[in-house]
């Protein structure tokens, strides 16, 4: 953190009457775990009771504006690289049909634990900014890889290009997708983007389903120029960052367009 105070709060829903005040310990030990691993101070917060369990921190702090970047800046010729797998929503979803293993959970589960904290340290290695080799990136959520890009090619005014089968996924998550363990979020992304969104007639739909995935906590897609990906790569590899994967890349465009192939 480069020394700079950053402070969370908790935001706590919770049927306190209702559910083991032992699921609650557990929740509210994860998230000062999490908040000591990223460097920052857990300073209080505030709850309510509520009929659902909802958590959240709210992060305050000072960032150095040399090492952050946006959604804008991608360069015709920049190589986009991934680092988590898709399809947290798709093993969300089964999982709730406990249809899901435990290990397969388990994992998507670890890797919603994981900060991106390594990813942006070796963005930060490699270097941010205009002229640097880093030149873009935006965080993977609830718009799903594809609905992210999107919104990137549109704030750099660029295209981009992704390669399907390049994309990482969670174990068992395009199966899962095939037998239409499905958010809602596959079917409003799809709406979201429409006639954006151009697919290539081999791409199969499930493996689709896994680039619309609403993702929780999901990775960074970074654009990198193309003479520093073996250094970004390396810097990756270095911060133990497991998924380091080439999805695509950013093309010219007199306007913001997505293709899949």
């Amino acid at each position: 953190m480069g020394g700079r105070p950053i402070t969370a709060m908790n935001i706590l829903c919770y049927p306190i009457k209702e559910r083991d005040p032992l699921e609650l310990a557990q929740i509210l030990r994860g998230g000062a775990e999490k908040v000591a691993e990223a460097g920052a101070a857990l300073v209080g917060g505030h709850s309510v009771e509520d009929s659902e369990p909802k958590f959240g921190l709210s992060v305050t702090g000072l960032v150095d504006p040399n090492h952050i970047t946006s959604n804008a800046g991608a360069k015709p010729g920049d190589v986009i690289v991934l680092t988590k797998p898709l399809g947290t929503g798709i093993i969300a979803t089964a999982a709730k049909f406990t249809d899901c293993p435990h290990d397969v959970f388990a994992y998507a589960c670890s890797q919603m634990a994981t900060l991106n904290a390594g990813a942006a340290a070796a963005m930060r290695e490699t270097g941010i900014g205009a002229e640097l080799a880093i030149h873009a990136a935006t965080d993977i959520t609830g718009f799903g890889l594809v609905g992210h890009l999107y919104q990137l090619a549109r704030a750099s005014k660029v295209g981009i290009e992704i390669d399907s089968s390049a994309i990482p996924e969670l174990p068992s998550a395009v199966e899962f997708a095939k037998a239409g363990y499905l958010t809602r979020g596959d079917k409003d992304n799809r709406a979201y983007l429409g006639d954006l969104l151009n697919v290539g007639a081999n791409v199969l739909d499930e493996r689709l389903s896994l680039l619309l995935d609403p993702q929780t906590s999901g990775g960074l897609a970074i654009c990198v120029a193309e003479s520093a990906l073996d250094t970004l790569l390396e810097h990756l590899k270095r911060e133990g960052v497991e998924t380091r994967a080439v999805i695509g890349r950013i093309i010219a465009s007199d306007s913001p367009t997505l293709t899949v192939i």
